[in-house]
């Protein structure tokens, strides 16, 4: 299975050069840089005893953003805070119809597969990433109401630092406080232990 796995890798490699993605997967993501940040198509193994599943994300990060969240963060190390993303969604979430997953069994899978992921990921992934990849793009996905924002970074205290983050970075001085608010209300009413690491960030964003 794993030479299976590795030739899909890089058949996704080759097939997404045309849209200025590097060849090479590392920690099998694909990486494409932009002005300030960068793009990823990340494929995730489902492993069986004979056989696999795979199913396929796309990212976006920040490095300002990245950089401001993380900044004297102690629990995660350097090199994380350096692959830390600041929005994305799987595949099938995205489009709406849940989680999309291609099945290989054998070597003779691997075109099937690799047409199955090129096609989803140009379909739905790349028209995400066109708007993601803007900052403007993706506070307004992560500001969405309710669970719509969820989509693009479940974990409510990550959400709540990258929205306020991107507020500061695109100068909405008037709607810091008015989504401060809104994730302090969300955190309390969750009970959640995040709030205190929320409140951590906003001070040092201030």
């Amino acid at each position: 299975m794993k030479e299976i796995r590795q030739a899909l890798l890089n058949a996704v490699g080759y097939g997404i050069l045309e849209f200025g993605f590097g060849r090479k997967a590392a920690g099998q993501s694909f990486r494409r840089e932009f002005p300030g940040g960068e793009c990823r198509l990340h494929l995730g193994f489902i492993t069986h005893r004979a056989d696999f599943d795979v199913t396929a994300d796309v990212a976006v990060r920040f490095h300002a953003l990245e950089e401001l969240v993380n900044k004297n963060v102690r629990s995660i190390s350097d090199r994380e805070q350096r692959s830390t993303s600041s929005l994305g969604a799987e595949l099938g979430n995205i489009a709406g119809v849940g989680q999309m997953r291609w099945h290989a069994a054998t070597i003779d899978d691997l075109d099937s597969v690799t047409a199955g992921i090129l096609n989803a990921f140009k379909e739905i992934g790349l028209p995400y990433l066109e708007v993601a990849s803007t900052m403007e793009g993706a506070y307004k996905l992560l500001s969405a109401h309710g669970r719509d924002s969820w989509l693009h970074n479940p974990i409510h205290s990550a959400r709540a630092k990258r929205v306020v983050g991107l507020a500061k970075l695109l100068k909405k001085e008037d709607e810091i406080p008015l989504k401060t608010a809104e994730y302090v209300n969300l955190l309390e009413s969750n009970g959640s232990l995040a709030l205190a690491d929320f409140r951590d960030f906003l001070s040092r964003l201030a």
